[in-house]
């Protein structure tokens, strides 16, 4: 991993910030001067504080922190977000964990192990395990989006458990992050709008569907300002079942035909087949 001191150098000036400035409450002024000067890489706090002082990503001012298991945790992260945790659980059963050497990929091993422990193998003391490894290593870096997943993933284990106390206290901490986070990449976009899917669900097993329809239209918002299709149909659906449940038939015979029309443009056939008996018995005699 390369700090790239030069960039660092071109963001800070966009921002007009002198380098006392921008070390300001996380840094000396010097350790600002030896990042730009001499590329010295400080603790990864210290680098995650100065990118969300200049709204930048790790990626605009680090060089070489993927490795060679990017395209495989790329198709694990697919198997995961569509809820294909065996096929998640076959693909991390196949990483070389020798070759899951830095910071980085262990994250990226603990955050989808975690999530398979509880969907593929109703583990969830396991996913718990292996949650607290990411939220230890996230601790009191609420904008790195790694807490956010983490806290989602101890909510869904302990609901897995019965424990609703701890159930309601991760999921409030991670709406309480997500009302923060600044996002910079379609990665980090996709996950964010993941994340907030992910909680409504939890809601809606909770039987609380004011707070589905809270999280499915901070989601919704994002969607929609990306020009983006990513889950919006199965948002829907999740509206549709929250409408439901406060007895508000006409806004829920909206939004699941919105979901099963959307399904239809996403070729989401699973959807379709959920939604084609649940729209029609919604229809009037």
């Amino acid at each position: 991993m390369r700090l790239l001191g030069d960039k660092l150098k071109q963001y800070r000036k966009q921002k007009n910030l002198s380098q006392q400035e921008l070390a300001e409450g996380i840094c000396t002024q010097a350790t600002v001067s030896l990042m730009e000067k001499k590329n010295k890489v400080p603790s990864i706090k210290i680098i995650l504080q100065i990118c969300r002082r200049l709204n930048v990503s790790l990626e605009d001012i680090l060089a070489g922190m993927g490795s060679g298991l990017d395209d495989q945790f790329g198709r694990i992260s697919r198997a995961v977000r569509f809820g294909d945790y065996h096929g998640a659980d076959r693909l991390l059963d196949q990483l070389d964990m020798a070759s899951v050497q830095n910071a980085f990929d262990r994250e990226r091993y603990h955050y989808y192990r975690g999530f398979v422990e509880i969907g593929a193998r109703q583990r969830p003391d396991e996913a718990i395990f292996h949650f607290n490894l990411l939220l230890h290593r996230s601790y009191r870096m609420p904008w790195d989006l790694y807490a956010i997943v983490g806290n989602v993933g101890m909510a869904a284990a302990y609901l897995e458990r019965k424990e609703y106390e701890k159930v309601h206290y991760y999921l409030r901490e991670a709406m309480s992050y997500l009302d923060n986070y600044e996002w910079h990449e379609e990665e980090e976009f996709k996950r964010l709008v993941w994340a907030r899917y992910r909680i409504a669900q939890l809601y809606l097993q909770l039987e609380q569907p004011q707070l589905v329809n809270e999280n499915v239209e901070a989601a919704l918002q994002v969607v929609k300002q990306q020009d983006s299709l990513y889950l919006i149909d199965v948002l829907y659906e999740l509206k549709g079942q929250a409408e439901q449940a406060l007895l508000a038939t006409t806004a829920a015979k909206r939004s699941l035909a919105i979901a099963q029309t959307l399904a239809v443009v996403t070729h989401n056939v699973a959807l379709q087949q959920r939604l084609g008996q649940t729209v029609g018995s919604l229809l009037p005699d």
